[in-house]
């Protein structure tokens, strides 16, 4: 039996060299910047592909009801619980994979199913089949935050993750963004008409083109992620453990229950404003003010693209320079700076009249929770042992994707159809629901910073490499 482990380990480390040769590791087993960067890029066009295809919806709101017959709520359905139950369900399970197997062969497979259910959106004839279709968009996804939030820890020191983790979180407003884009520029270039003609498929609803012009493409991104390799994993810490995987995760939660149920609420609640408005914008553009849904996406598009991209790069500079500076809080700090941004940005939103100011609102909402939601995975990585890493990331999501994808569009909707009665009421039911949430995450805030301080203590303890920068760790 010593003999056979004494051989796996030989073959471990042979792989391990095998890796290191072909990426051109360094000492400390990290890759040259310029792949490092690279594979960032790689990464980051996936994960833009996701929230392309997973947002694209919330564009053809008026169209899809028409077409399917569906209420308020069934639309709500389709954009939150129909993706993000099984999100959810599957959230766990890959992250438990993405710690222990190849991550690449995970993001690989993620990726296809993924854009193959997006086209499938585009065959749908009923709510039962883009429900299903949904679904499969929502589990292809639920591996690709686990498997490249602990790749990018694996290939940058720890106080360069910030800022690497802060351009990959940009793909959330670029693909939000690029999904109102491309949503508009289609819907605009096949005017009017109900249906369309298109090679093979033969005639469908002009809104289902969409879904086939951004699905496809993932296909290719499938392929194009074999460039990007494993790297040795780093900061192992912790006490290991023959326990299984969500056994590990439930005593080190246990170890700091404060700290990590400060950062998850603080990361929920985020969500909760950011992706609610992300679903329901567009159709407060249209609803609200009048905008035509073509216009909506090529004048919200460019707009949530661009201010979520700055906040997002700001919290990566900004928490990485917190981190040089020895601050124990660290990166818990920068969420500081989103909730009052929230806040006001919702009373402009919501008390808006003109199309000018509620783009007004919707930038300082988008550069807000592009700060606070950045903030978030290098957050985790920094009081997470490595082998936890895939799951402690896709809890996050899960939370995240449980309320911000899943009750939140909902509980706008009832609210909407239940206690105002009209759907005009839209901007109350916005400011009801996400105001309260904006509170419930800036009190989580302020009493979470020691808790995490104390958490992220405990860790560099057991890892050589914490000390940061030449700053106290």
């Amino acid at each position: 039996m010593e003999r056979s482990a004494e051989e796996g380990g030989l073959v471990r480390e042979a792989g391990e060299s095998a890796r290191a040769a072909w990426v051109g590791l360094d000492a400390e087993g990290y890759p040259a910047r310029g792949y490092a960067w690279y594979v960032v890029g790689v990464l980051l066009v996936a994960a833009i592909t996701s929230y392309l295809d997973r947002y694209l919806i919330s564009l053809l709101v008026e169209p899809i009801k028409r077409d399917l017959l569906l209420s308020d709520t069934q639309i709500s359905l389709l954009q939150g619980s129909a993706f993000a139950v099984f999100y959810v369900v599957f959230g766990l399970p890959f992250g438990a994979l993405v710690d222990r197997r190849n991550r690449r062969a995970i993001l690989v497979a993620g990726v296809s199913l993924w854009s193959a259910m997006t086209v499938a959106c585009g065959l749908a004839g009923n709510f039962t089949e883009l429900f299903l279709a949904r679904a499969g968009v929502g589990i292809g996804e639920a591996c690709l935050a686990p498997a490249a939030y602990s790749l990018i820890a694996d290939y940058f020191r720890p106080a360069a993750r910030g800022r690497a983790m802060g351009v990959y979180n940009i793909a959330n407003y670029i693909g939000t963004g690029a999904s109102l884009l491309i949503g508009g520029i289609v819907i605009s270039f096949v005017g009017h008409a109900t249906a369309t003609t298109l090679p093979v498929v033969g005639e469908v609803a002009s809104w289902k083109v969409v879904f086939f012009v951004v699905g496809a493409p993932g296909l290719v991104i499938a392929l194009w992620l074999f460039t990007v390799r494993e790297v040795p994993r780093k900061q192992i810490g912790g006490v290991q453990s023959r326990a299984g995987a969500f056994a590990q995760l439930a005593a080190h939660l246990r170890l700091h229950p404060t700290a990590y149920l400060s950062v998850y609420t603080v990361s929920t609640m985020t969500a909760f404003v950011g992706l609610t408005f992300a679903v329901w914008g567009p159709t407060f553009f249209i609803r609200q003010l009048g905008v035509p849904p073509a216009e909506v996406g090529l004048h919200l598009g460019p707009v949530t693209a661009i201010a979520g991209t700055l906040g997002s790069l700001s919290s990566g500079v900004l928490s990485d320079w917190l981190v040089r500076r020895g601050y124990w809080t660290g990166r818990f700090l920068v969420p500081m700076f989103w909730w009052p941004i929230a806040i006001v940005a919702l009373l402009v939103i919501g008390f808006a009249h003109s199309e000018l100011t509620a783009l007004a609102g919707t930038a300082a909402l988008a550069f807000g929770s592009g700060i606070g939601l950045a903030s978030v995975p290098p957050m985790i990585q920094d009081i997470t042992p490595n082998r936890l890493r895939g799951q402690a990331t896709a809890m996050h999501f899960i939370l995240s994707g449980l309320l911000g994808m899943g009750i939140a569009p909902t509980l706008i909707a009832l609210v909407t159809d239940h206690v105002f009665n009209d759907p005009k009421a839209l901007n109350v039911s916005l400011l009801v629901v996400l105001l309260p949430v904006a509170a419930l995450g800036l009190i989580a805030s302020l009493l979470g910073r020691s808790p995490y301080a104390a958490a992220r203590r405990q860790l560099a303890g057991t890892n050589v490499e914490s000390s940061v920068g030449g700053a106290r760790p």
